[in-house]
């Protein structure tokens, strides 16, 4: 039996003594004074309104007690593991040794072809399957709980690293629940960290920068306190806007030139190790700092399009969120217009891994960047099913394809989808790229397949954005 049922039931007992007591004491007194009293009580007006005001109290009493019961459970309706907010207090009363979340990650897709209380039905047997052969069965107490859908947060006081490898085994043992496909994905951290809470939403970091996983190699085990270090590094840095840029060159196939450059981003430390996107974009969304983090990029992208050639071109990525935001579009905008850059050379990318229902109010926000000549690029082509849907309701620039489609140029089915591809944003009016080309073949055949823009090892490594500026600064040029 999970450990928060075992609670729960005593709770519940301790409740029913508190129920019973008052009403045992009441059930006497009403008996001593019927049935044991020398003279009968006498039915007066006062006395029976005053019986039934005594009444009244007990069922009233009765009743604000089993409500508050219901109220006070610590149990999730659809797992029986803890609640989210039971889970925090016993992770701040017992400071266990190890924290871990599991996640299904195609848990939307289950509700949507099997329906809610299957769905609901698998996530119970997820809790119990946990409960039984990851915390019960190795020697260790713990106990396991639910914040949100289909993220499941355990505690153990087994080691973080015996842990991991037994999360890491139940991953592989549970690739179906009650035949049914899941994708989990999971993450565990060393519980070093004074503020539980924190602990957590580091763990829905960790979870969100990794992939899901199948059986795979071991994960490092990470403290919470270096991801606390690390969090207050990303933070600090962003108040200071000490975000650094990266360009990857994108050859023209048609006239051989590298007249467009991507963006990437950065964060260093002070000791100089680099904080990657995948470690710090989680930590600037849960603080609610994307808008900020976007309008620092979409200055630094100003900046450096202002100090080289006006044939260089940049593309880099905005979130969706900012975008849609009216504030925000109003400051890049103001920005655009005092930078003197030509809104054609920036080349926004967008990436939606699914499709939302407000697309007009959408697309307004981009048809406002479109006239005044910025260029907007669908990135990842391919790799989530909006991808075709925004591509029929909206006119963009560019489509950049999913990594999975340069992979398989070697072979002629994967060739063939290219060609199709190409074909489609040429009749569109839009350029096509590829990117990951890691070999001269690759690149010779996305040319021959009429591929506008080319990205990879094939035609230029990673270069920080002052290489560019010594390159291509026309000032320098002719010094």
């Amino acid at each position: 039996m999970l450990r928060s049922l075992r609670e729960e039931r005593s709770r519940h007992f301790s409740w029913a003594l508190r129920i019973a007591l008052p009403l045992l004491l009441f059930i006497g007194a009403l008996a001593y004074g019927v049935f044991f009293r020398e003279s009968p009580i006498d039915l007066s007006t006062e006395n029976i309104i005053l019986g039934l005001g005594i009444v009244f109290v007990f069922v009233y009493f009765v009743f604000f007690s089993l409500e508050l019961s219901r109220k006070e459970t610590l149990l999730d309706q659809v797992t029986e593991g803890y609640t989210y907010e039971a889970f925090l207090e016993r992770i701040r009363r017992e400071r266990p040794a190890t924290l871990a979340a599991l996640q299904i990650g195609n848990l939307a897709g289950i509700n949507e072809h099997h329906g809610v209380q299957k769905t609901d039905r698998i996530l119970k047997r997820l809790v119990e399957n946990l409960d039984k052969e990851v915390l019960s069965e190795h020697g260790g107490e713990g106990y396991v709980g639910r914040k949100m859908g289909a993220e499941i947060l355990l505690a153990s006081s087994l080691p973080p690293e015996r842990f991991q490898k037994e999360l890491e085994a139940f991953v592989a043992r549970h690739l179906q629940i009650d035949g049914v496909d899941v994708s989990l994905n999971y993450a565990v951290i060393d519980n070093g960290n004074d503020d539980p809470e924190k602990a957590l939403d580091q763990l829905r970091d960790l979870l969100v920068s990794q992939e899901s996983v199948h059986p795979g190699p071991s994960r490092k085990v990470v403290d919470a306190r270096e991801l606390s270090r690390e969090e207050e590094w990303v933070l600090s840095l962003l108040k200071k806007e000490a975000l650094s840029l990266s360009v990857r060159p994108q050859l023209n196939l048609k006239n051989g030139r590298k007249d467009l450059y991507e963006i990437g981003v950065s964060m260093r430390k002070p000791d100089g190790q680099w904080i990657p996107p995948k470690n710090f974009l989680p930590i600037i969304n849960r603080h609610d700092m994307g808008a900020l983090y976007d309008r620092i990029i979409f200055r630094k992208v100003l900046e450096l399009a202002s100090l080289v050639d006006e044939d260089i071109s940049f593309s880099f990525n905005l979130s969706p969120y900012s975008l849609r935001n009216e504030t925000f579009m109003h400051e890049i905008l103001e920005m655009l217009e005092r930078s003197g850059v030509a809104p054609k050379r920036l080349i926004v990318e967008l990436y939606e891994r699914r499709q939302y229902h407000s697309l007009e109010k959408y697309f307004e926000r981009l048809r406002i960047l479109k006239r005044y000549g910025v260029r907007l690029c669908l990135d990842n082509f391919g790799a989530s099913n909006a991808s075709m849907e925004y591509l029929r309701h909206f006119p963009f620039d560019m489509i950049q394809l999913d990594r999975s489609f340069t992979r398989e140029l070697k072979e002629e089915k994967g060739r063939s989808i290219v060609r199709s591809f190409v074909t489609l944003a040429h009749e569109m009016e839009m350029l096509i790229a590829v990117k990951w080309i890691d070999n001269p073949a690759v690149l010779k055949t996305a040319k021959s397949l009429g591929v506008d823009y080319a990205q990879g090892y094939a035609v230029g490594k990673v270069r920080a954005g002052e290489d560019l500026v010594r390159q291509y600064n026309p000032i320098r040029k002719g010094e």
